[in-house]
């Protein structure tokens, strides 16, 4: 039987690796890849003066051009959106002029879309809303947790918040945490929300333990951008006076800051820089534990589900992450993980200690988290956006139904 056409999905997203070896949230370019089994899938991502050509992929890939100097453009795929909100009346004029061209852009792919897939509230949400309206498209928005903080700070954020719901077919959110929070804001987001994190590829991730028998330093792993939310300075308290050694891979706004902290400390870490998915399963290989020591802000703002947590239990190693956001939805403390009170560095400490000294509850753990992992490869998450999508899709007549079923009849 043959396989019929695949519906056209377009993906809004404000942000975007600049290289296939670029992991900043490289989660959208592996999500586009295992949703083009089931669909012929368009990306739409900002201008990025940093990136590089794409080659040929599962997806087509398209920039968004600004009327705008790169040098002067604040509107990239590889910088976080939140920023704006501190910078001066120009530098947010010149995004929202930025912003205005990703939306004609996106206006003109949408027209052969089938359905749109937008990656955070705003403005990708908002401008697939918007299409949703004008062109009568299909819209599902999925919200990392950026976004929906933003939102919640802005004035008549509430009206942009409905608004967004009302336009959209289907929403997901990255943890329960954030669904609570879009509710408290939108109470009819209830009925068309669905919790669902991104994925990671198991399989690829080598899981290698290091000899706990072996007498040397212990090595932590930090793996993140450089930014206020990240807590960086939570982990440089906690492992401050410890013979441990430290290894801070990521880039941001912060390392300056980071670097001069780490000094005024004593805590001399190893910072590396951004790092492709070869180089971090290398550094996974080669620690004892990975910390997330993510923070909740004074604004409310915190992480949604970070990718880097999966991606540390696919490893098998140990994983000690502050209690926020999708992270305490994930990590059961003292199974698969160890939790601390976010900013508590003396919490942080005590864990670090507990991980280092049982090996039987350090070997329990490393097990544990290599079966959780598997319940989030992308095989698995992958199929739930894929139902997710068609579901939207489902009242718009038969063929693109019965075209789905057959796909999954063999032939003969």
């Amino acid at each position: 039987m043959k396989r019929n056409h695949k519906p056209a999905l377009l993906i809004l997203t404000s942000s975007f690796p600049s290289s296939p070896r670029d992991e900043t949230c490289g989660y959208i370019r592996d999500l586009a890849r295992s949703l083009s089994e089931e669909f012929n899938v368009k990306i739409l991502a900002p201008p990025d003066h940093r990136a590089l050509p794409w080659p040929a992929d599962s997806f087509t890939l398209f920039r968004s051009r600004s009327i705008l100097p790169p040098a002067l453009d604040p509107f990239q795929a590889s910088d976080d959106l939140n920023q704006l909100t501190r910078a001066s009346l120009f530098i947010n004029a010149a995004a929202f002029a930025s912003v205005v061209c990703f939306f004609v852009r996106a206006l003109v792919l949408s027209i052969r879309a089938d359905v749109i897939c937008s990656h955070w509230m705003v403005p990708s949400g908002l401008i697939g809303a918007v299409i949703s309206r004008v062109l009568g498209k299909k819209h599902v928005m999925i919200e990392h947790s950026g976004a929906l903080h933003l939102i919640a700070r802005m004035c008549g954020g509430s009206l942009i918040a409905r608004f967004i719901v009302d336009s959209s077919d289907r929403i997901v959110t990255v943890s329960a945490y954030l669904k609570r929070k879009l509710l408290a804001m939108c109470p009819a987001a209830d009925s068309k929300t669905a919790v669902v994190p991104m994925g990671v590829d198991s399989n690829d991730v080598p899981a290698r333990d290091n000899d706990g028998t072996q007498v040397r330093r212990r090595t932590i792993l930090f793996v993140g951008r450089l930014v206020e939310v990240k807590g960086l300075e939570v982990l440089f308290d906690a492992v401050a006076g410890l013979d441990t050694k430290l290894i801070v891979a990521g880039d941001g706004e912060r390392r300056a800051e980071f670097e001069r902290l780490s000094r005024h400390l004593r805590v001399n870490p190893t910072f590396v820089g951004s790092r492709d998915a070869q180089q971090r399963s290398e550094l996974f290989a080669t620690c004892d534990a990975v910390v997330i020591p993510s923070r909740v802000l004074a604004d409310g703002r915190t992480e949604g589900m970070p990718v880097v947590c999966l991606e540390a239990m696919a490893a098998g190693k140990v994983v000690i992450a502050s209690r926020v956001g999708g992270l305490a939805e994930v990590i059961v403390d003292g199974e698969n993980g160890l939790l601390f009170e976010a900013g508590d560095h003396h919490m942080l400490r005590d864990k670090l200690m507990l991980a280092f000294g049982d090996d039987s509850l350090r070997k329990r753990i490393r097990e544990n988290a290599r079966r959780t992992a598997e319940d989030y490869d992308w095989s698995k998450i992958g199929r739930q956006f894929s139902e997710i999508i068609f579901s939207s899709l489902s009242h718009r007549g038969s063929c693109i139904a019965k075209g789905r079923t057959q796909t999954a009849i063999p032939e003969g």
